[in-house]
């Protein structure tokens, strides 16, 4: 299923995009994520890419120089949607509290517009982030980074006592990548006996992480 790629520029050999430029990278992007989420990186080639679409393989090359550039280009667009969110939960005057809540309300949000993500980063956790360049680990740090600015907040206000930020965040991102990824696969299964795929709304699931954000943070 998977093709070896030429290192190519996206100016040379193929058309040129017409007026419609902006829809035929839009159809490359979504057919590319889901893809690459489903079979990771290496299950998947731009021939795999461009039926999916329904564009000529030329124009993939286009608008991205390769594969990886694509695959990259996703990853930073989805992080560079959610640093975007937390960045204005950091920067506004509510107290640490409500901006713990809020970014856990921010994250179901984001997988809900691009329920691709989640697996897709969890296969890449997995492998070790071998096809992650140092431009996209920095979009991540600074996610790290503005987490740990809310809990810096609210142990400067006594709000949270102190707590390894490293462990806090992964206390909270584990288990709400782990259910995004579950909703995936119970998607694709008829049958709802399965505990493992039982429906939970998000409004119950946010309310739970809430409630576990602020029962780790909060003084006793």
């Amino acid at each position: 299923m998977s093709v070896k790629l030429a290192g190519k520029s996206k100016r040379r050999g193929g058309p040129r995009p017409g007026a419609d430029s902006t829809s035929t990278r839009q159809a490359i992007f979504a057919a590319a994520a889901e893809a690459f989420s489903r079979y990771g990186f290496n299950g998947v080639g731009v021939d795999d890419i461009a039926k999916a679409a329904g564009v000529n393989k030329a124009m993939i090359y286009y608008h991205f120089d390769d594969k990886l550039a694509l695959y990259r280009e996703i990853v930073r667009d989805s992080l560079r949607a959610f640093g975007a969110a937390v960045s204005a939960i950091v920067d506004s005057p509510e107290p640490a509290e409500q901006k713990i809540t809020q970014w856990v309300a921010t994250f179901v949000a984001i997988s809900e517009e691009r329920p691709f993500l989640p697996p897709l980063i969890l296969r890449e956790l997995a492998e070790g982030v071998p096809h992650l360049d140092p431009d996209t680990l920095a979009l991540i740090r600074n996610l790290i980074a503005a987490f740990g600015c809310i809990l810096a907040e609210g142990q400067r206000t006594g709000a949270f006592r102190p707590v390894n930020p490293m462990l806090a965040y992964i206390t909270l991102l584990a288990p709400l990548m782990f259910n995004a990824a579950r909703e995936r696969a119970a998607a694709h299964h008829e049958s709802s006996d399965f505990p493992m795929f039982v429906t939970i709304s998000h409004a119950e699931l946010i309310r739970h992480m809430q409630q576990v954000a602020l029962r780790m943070l909060q003084k006793d």
